[in-house]
């Protein structure tokens, strides 16, 4: 009769290896996506504020409550962006279909996410409307150069996706 071993501790060890491979290459990405995202929003978005009038100290308090949320967002919408970019061959390609697939999958992330943060920070609906309205205008314009020339070579630079 053939007898049937326990594994020992080195065979768990080396079983759960690729888990702890796995976990280290997803951290490392997170990092990465969200460095990319809050170092290049940061400034022009601090300057907008202050040409709408905002002071020094709302400025600071609205950038890093946007940090805060991109510490959730940015691996959720990089991710999201690996997903739709396999899903519709767009990936490392030009053209419209890249610049759509971009831009909607980078709307579908923070819209509904700033209308949730206005929601619970007290707005009403013509301010929330009128904020994802300007945002939805701003995404159309940075979203696609974003994801091409920021956060693409940012990635390659770091040697994640």
């Amino acid at each position: 009769m053939e007898r049937i071993e326990k594994p020992g501790k080195l065979e768990e060890i080396a079983n759960e290896v690729p888990f702890l491979e796995k976990a280290k290459r997803e951290f490392k990405a997170y990092l990465v996506d969200t460095s990319a995202k809050v170092g290049t929003y940061v400034v022009p978005m601090g300057l907008m504020e202050a040409y709408q009038g905002l002071n020094f100290k709302q400025i600071v308090g609205s950038r890093l409550s946007v940090a805060a949320a991109d510490a959730v967002l940015a691996r959720v919408y990089g991710r999201s962006l690996n997903f739709t970019r396999n899903l519709f061959g767009t990936e490392g390609k030009k053209g419209i279909k890249s610049y759509l697939v971009d831009t909607t999958t980078m709307l579908g992330v923070y819209v509904p996410a700033y209308a949730g943060i206005l929601a619970a920070v007290g707005a009403d609906k013509d301010k929330i409307k009128g904020a994802c309205a300007f945002l939805s205008v701003m995404l159309a314009v940075t979203a696609r150069p974003f994801s091409k020339y920021i956060l693409d070579n940012w990635r390659r630079y770091w040697g994640t996706k």
